[in-house]
């Protein structure tokens, strides 16, 4: 029972040496740097890549706070539209008018937001 105990234990170091990696025979004093990637498997190199943007979204002048709310809400609509129209090779991913924010100006209130959306974009063919 020893010797099988002894021998596990043994089968166990060897294995936990043999997936260690040294360092020491790269030259590191280059003025460039050095990098050290270890991967394992092939690599896979990414042909998208996700691009974040901003929108302003402003609605028409209204006497009152719910009708400009209201044009706000007609002008995040055709904002949604226009970006999905030049949508031609599904890159959208994803698309939000955000809260508005209504103020009150000389000529009426005024609805406004900042609104954001996500785009799949080809960087290999």
């Amino acid at each position: 029972m020893k010797f099988t105990a002894l021998t596990l234990c043994l089968f166990i170091a060897g294995l936990a040496h043999a997936q260690t990696t040294s360092i020491n025979d790269i030259p590191s004093d280059t003025k460039e740097g050095t990098t050290i990637q270890i991967t394992k498997g092939t690599t896979s190199e990414r042909d998208f890549d996700i691009v974040s943007s901003t929108a302003d979204i402003s609605g028409d002048a209204s006497p009152l706070t719910k009708g400009a709310r209201d044009q706000w809400k007609k002008a995040c609509a055709e904002w949604k539209t226009e970006i999905k129209d030049l949508n031609k090779e599904n890159q959208l991913l994803a698309l939000n008018c955000g809260a508005p924010v209504c103020k009150k100006e000389d000529n009426g209130t005024t609805c406004t937001s900042s609104g954001s959306y996500q785009l799949k974009v080809r960087i290999r063919k």
